[in-house]
């Protein structure tokens, strides 16, 4: 389906849904699908609306095409944006890759301004709190497979931890990927706060495939992370008693 099509189609679906009672749309339309197109890149459809309902999610296929639609309430959206948490790299990078199909389409431009806008301070603040949900779980799960010697399970955890990384690192450096998969790491290679040898890193790490190179080169990765935190003044805290955790 070429991309004429698939924007028809897109439109259709946002009218559809723009149609639903009690359902207001500030602004819906097609994401930007990766280049070049081919027949089986699915179809993804983002939709910015004024009514309380948030978060609608709806997948189906459309003549052969597999279609994504993310709904999101405004409200929620400015939330994102004022407060930003790990929601942020992710609805920031699918506003900014949107084609308004329908609605006021300015409102992106705005929407994304307002995103850029927040006081660095304020941002920082907001995400610490978010960070040690990333990166050290998947370490963690990498380490305990290893442990086990369960090398298959470390090699697909690699994606996980990688993928992690990368939004922790769109989240320090306030930026939202423009990139999907390993383009969208292979854009964190130029951010200006990054880990020690991150972009060696990570393609040494992608390659690895036995447990014992995995394990080294993944420690040696979140050991650079660490160093990074620190140097951005980003503590993660770390109790020693259930007394002192935030709960």
């Amino acid at each position: 389906m070429d991309r004429t099509a698939r924007q028809q189609l897109a439109r259709e679906l946002c009218q559809r849904l723009a149609a639903q009672p009690g359902m207001v749309v500030a602004v819906a339309g097609m994401l930007e699908p990766p280049t070049p197109l081919t027949d089986f890149d699915p179809l993804e459809v983002l939709a910015v609306v004024e009514s309380a309902v948030t978060r609608l999610h709806h997948s189906f296929i459309v003549q052969s095409l597999p279609v994504t639609i993310h709904t999101i309430a405004a409200a929620e959206l400015t939330e994102v944006m004022c407060a930003p948490d790990l929601r942020w790299p992710q609805w920031l990078g699918w506003l900014a890759a949107l084609q308004p199909l329908i609605g006021n389409g300015q409102k992106v431009n705005e929407w994304l301004a307002q995103a850029s806008a927040l006081a660095e301070l304020d941002f920082y603040r907001s995400i610490l709190p978010h960070l040690p949900q990333l990166v050290f779980g998947a370490y963690g799960e990498l380490r305990a497979a290893a442990a086990r010697r369960h090398e298959r399970d470390a090699v697909l955890l690699v994606p996980a931890l990688l993928t992690e990384l990368h939004t922790a690192l769109c989240l320090i450096n306030r930026r939202w990927p423009s990139q999907r998969c390993f383009a969208g790491i292979g854009e964190s290679f130029s951010f200006p706060l990054q880990p020690r040898d991150w972009p060696q890193l990570a393609a040494e790490l992608l390659n690895a495939h036995q447990l014992d190179e995995i394990v080294r080169v993944a420690g040696t990765l979140v050991a650079n992370y660490w160093q990074l935190l620190v140097r951005c003044s980003l503590t993660i805290e770390s109790h020693q008693t259930t007394a002192t955790a935030p709960l």
